[in-house]
Formats: C-alpha cells, sequence, structure tokens
C-alpha cells in the first residue's frame, strides 16, 4: 500500500508542477501577446475579397470604406445576426447603397471565431479567392488569423485591425476595462493554439465548415470560373 501511494504522491507532485509551470509561461507570453498587437493600420494592397467579422462599431465602416477604394471584389460580412436586415447594415455604416446592395454578402452561419473562419473557407472557396483582407479589431486579429489559416491554409490572409476606443493598448496596464479585455482575449487565443495544434496532430478538424452555409448574397451573384452562377446565388 505504502508504495501504490508514494507513486499516487509522485505522480500528483509531477502535475503540480507541470500546472504551475505551464501557468507561468501563460503569464510571462501575455505582455508579449499585448506587445505584438498592431498599434496602426497600415493600406493594403488590392485583394480578391474582404472579410469583416461583426463584433464591434468601428470594423464595418472601415470594411465598407476598404470595398468603396476596390480593395476587393466582394465584401462578407461574417457572423450577422439572422434577425438584422441589410437596410440595418447600410443605415449604420452608410456607404454606396448601389455597391452595399450589389457586392456586399451577409453570412449569417457564425456565432463566433471559429465559425467566422468556417464561413470564410466556404465563402472563398465559391468565389474562387485566394487572398483576402480580414478587417477586426486589433486585439482580436491574432486569434483570427489563427484560426482562419488552419482552416483554409492555402488562402493569403491580409489583417487590416481597427482600434475600439475603449481598448487603449499603448496605456493598457493603466486601465482596468482595457487590462480585462486584453487577459480574456489571451486566454482564448491561448485556448485556440491548443486546440489548433491538438487538431492538427491527431488530423482533427480544426473548425466546423458548413457544407450549405446561410450566405445571403448581393444582388450581383457570385460567379464561379465557368461562368456560371453559384447555386445559391440569389438571396435567402
Amino acid at each position: 500500500m505504502s508504495g501504490s501511494r508514494s507513486v499516487s504522491w509522485r505522480l500528483m507532485s509531477l502535475a503540480t508542477r507541470l500546472v504551475i509551470a505551464i501557468a507561468i509561461a501563460a503569464a510571462l507570453g501575455f505582455p508579449v501577446f499585448v506587445w505584438s498587437l498592431a498599434r496602426e493600420t497600415i493600406e493594403p494592397a488590392p485583394a480578391d475579397g474582404i472579410v469583416v467579422l461583426t463584433g464591434g462599431e468601428d470594423r464595418l465602416p472601415a470594411a465598407v470604406k476598404l470595398l468603396q477604394a476596390h480593395k476587393g471584389n466582394r465584401l462578407l460580412i461574417s457572423g450577422v445576426h439572422q434577425e438584422t436586415t441589410r437596410k440595418e447594415l447600410l443605415e449604420r455604416v452608410g456607404g454606396d447603397p448601389s455597391l452595399f446592395s450589389c457586392c456586399v454578402d451577409l453570412g449569417r452561419s457564425a456565432g463566433n471565431t471559429i465559425g467566422n473562419a468556417g464561413e470564410t473557407a466556404a465563402w472563398a472557396a465559391e468565389n474562387d479567392y485566394h487572398s483576402i483582407i480580414v478587417v477586426t479589431a486589433s486585439y482580436h486579429m491574432p486569434r483570427t488569423l489563427l484560426e482562419l489559416q488552419a482552416v483554409s491554409p492555402k488562402l493569403q490572409f491580409v489583417a487590416y485591425p481597427v482600434f475600439p476606443e475603449h481598448v487603449k493598448l499603448d496605456h493598457w496596464w493603466n486601465d482596468p476595462q482595457t487590462s480585462g479585455v486584453l487577459i480574456a482575449e489571451y486566454g482564448k487565443y491561448l485556448a485556440s493554439q491548443v486546440r489548433v495544434k491538438a487538431a492538427t496532430t491527431f488530423g482533427l478538424t480544426t473548425a466546423a465548415t458548413p457544407n450549405s452555409p446561410t450566405i445571403e448574397h448581393g444582388s450581383t451573384a457570385p460567379i464561379h470560373a465557368n461562368g456560371a452562377e453559384s447555386a445559391g446565388a440569389s438571396s435567402k
């Protein structure tokens, strides 16, 4: 009995030390994560398409401006609520109504960043896109790119971060709200790292890519390489 207890104690002690080591490594990595976040936006080169993730007021206007500047052929707004109409979005962000009606697609399948990645993959495949500008908050960009690249490793993603007023990156240690947002996002980023690494190691699917995503297309339907409109091209 004493021998088995000794082995159990050693295993518990080893597990405890391992947990402490992981916690210390995670804590030391947090300042590095914050330091690595973009502090300014760099004008992107034109890409095939533009994807913006819902969740912040600054994201949609920035994405629409990129579309108006011909930085992409179409814009996907990923994660739109089922009850939000195209008209409501246009009133919220402004811009050219004809361009919004023509070339903006509304993705209604995604409920989180993993879903955004799956929705983006399906949309890019439908349009035969190879390069995509990604618009989301600066603090959310690392996890977004991680999820996108895990699902679509052959696509080129160009980050276009925006900077919410309530997240003060330059003085985050003096602002409790900013610190809270960054700590929460860092935790989600680490969880995504572990999940993607485990999925890659064991050959699992990194994200649920819907076979028939709920995408409400603009009036100009996506065109495949053979010139035919896609099967679900009309607005749903």
